[in-house]
């Protein structure tokens, strides 16, 4: 294999901005570059400078980038068109194992069983808990519950801001994608980022009361922080209505300090995360 170092050393500029573009697409696939520089334990100006093409990682730095992506020492200076086209056979894989086959049945044998009984549930949400990041800041994320194929499923979409979910309101807005089931009489949704090494969640709730205003339960699921925390809190799903104006709700969507009295006081009282002292376990504050 030729040297790696020379040819970091003697990239054309056509090899360059190949190598700029890998890497580019590499990152797409994450939450941030911020995210991938804490993780590679690398300057960010420094890193920028690898995309931006005006300098070049020594060898050491681009070994430790190609296996955080996976990929062998010498891919990321392929052909941009050819990288692209490998990465996308890579992801698309053999067929799937026979285990694997069955994971569909056994989704629709939890959702789908009872997804004709979940109808009621269809429509908006808002959901609101503490934040993972463990600073006293409660998020309200908009989630979407609806009938499809035989599924119950959900999308959430969460408004990005930044790593510390301190950043002004952006109008760049996340969208995870899940699967709603009961089991009995409790409600439950699994949802992830379908974007590589990002987050998963999942949310048990109590059924609604007579009508359908609230849900209170629990949410388990990983911190997007460096040191990707598993962490668990109280939440509440606020019934919006079947149909609503979606670019209005988007536009409450973030993260808000835990004393703005823009979330109502109910709320905040069943999210709070607190335990009495004779308490042993983590339990929802408000159950029906």
């Amino acid at each position: 294999m030729t040297d790696i170092l020379a040819r970091l050393r003697l990239m054309s500029p056509e090899r360059q901005r190949d190598y700029c573009a890998n890497l580019q697409f590499c990152c797409d696939h994450y939450r941030s570059v911020s995210e991938i520089c804490r993780r590679l334990n690398i300057n960010r100006q420094q890193f920028n400078r690898y995309l931006g093409g005006t300098t070049t990682p020594s060898r050491h730095n681009h070994k430790k980038i190609s296996d955080f992506f996976g990929l062998e020492e010498e891919e990321l200076f392929t052909p941009h068109d050819a990288f692209v086209a490998s990465f996308k056979r890579r992801t698309a894989g053999p067929p799937s194992p026979f285990a694997l086959d069955r994971l569909e049945p056994l989704i629709r044998s939890i959702s789908g069983h009872n997804a004709s009984a979940l109808e009621e549930y269809e429509g908006f949400y808002f959901k609101y808990f503490y934040t993972f990041l463990g600073i006293p800041s409660i998020k309200r994320e908009l989630v979407y519950w609806r009938y499809e194929k035989g599924v119950f499923i959900s999308s959430t979409k969460q408004r990005y801001l930044g790593q510390d979910e301190r950043s002004a309101a952006s109008s760049r807005y996340l969208t995870f994608r899940g699967v709603v089931g009961a089991l009995d009489d409790r409600l439950f949704a699994l949802d992830f980022d379908p974007r590589p090494g990002s987050e998963v969640s999942m949310m048990l709730l109590y059924p609604k009361r007579r009508l359908l205003e609230r849900l209170d339960g629990m949410v388990i699921g990983l911190g997007h922080s460096w040191d990707r925390p598993i962490t668990s809190a109280r939440l509440v799903m606020e019934y919006l209505g079947k149909k609503i104006d979606i670019r209005a709700a988007l536009k409450m969507l973030g993260a808000v300090d835990a004393d703005d009295v823009v979330i109502p006081a109910a709320i905040k009282r069943t999210i709070k995360n607190d335990i009495h002292n004779d308490e042993t376990l983590f339990r929802v504050r408000n159950p029906p």
